[in-house]
């Protein structure tokens, strides 16, 4: 039973450090994040979240996978699938803003869940390691912008052609 608790702890352990927002982090870093996180196990076909509630967490997929859908006319579009080691609703940890989509587990699906106010509680609490955090995350969506601003002159420029 031991060794089985242990298996899972490292499993959990993995996924983090396998995530590219945290691969930077050390063993005792990692280990923080995961004391202010949540372990989730859905059921398949189980709603993690619904368009047009609030977002207040960031998931990481440590086994499973899901499906990001839109509903529009009453039909279920499927815009998005992710499996084993993704990750998203990163926003969230920074905006209390709604989700514009639906997420559904496919099959049993285990994630990593850090909430917003959690993360808050880790960058007062560890301020290193939330400063390492935030100038990650600070990076990611940067790059994020960069590539939407790229996409974004594509178009005008497809359009001016």
């Amino acid at each position: 039973m031991f060794n089985r608790k242990n298996s899972e702890h490292n499993q959990l352990i993995t996924a983090l450090k396998n995530c590219a927002l945290f691969e930077d982090l050390s063993g005792a870093e990692i280990k923080d994040v995961l004391k202010v996180s949540h372990i989730r196990d859905f059921s398949a076909d189980e709603k993690i979240f619904e368009e047009g509630t609030v977002g207040l967490c960031f998931y990481i997929i440590v086994k499973g996978g899901v499906v990001i859908v839109s509903n529009a006319d009453g039909k279920q579009n499927v815009l998005k699938e992710f499996g084993e080691g993704a990750y998203f609703s990163e926003i969230h940890l920074f905006s209390e803003s709604f989700h514009t989509v639906s997420c559904i587990s496919k099959e049993v699906t285990r994630t990593i869940v850090l909430s917003k106010p959690d993360f808050e509680d880790l960058v007062k609490i560890k301020p290193r390691l939330g400063i390492k955090l935030l100038l990650k995350f600070l990076d990611f969506f940067g790059q994020k912008l960069d590539k939407l601003y790229e996409e974004n002159s594509k178009l005008k420029q497809n359009i001016h052609a």
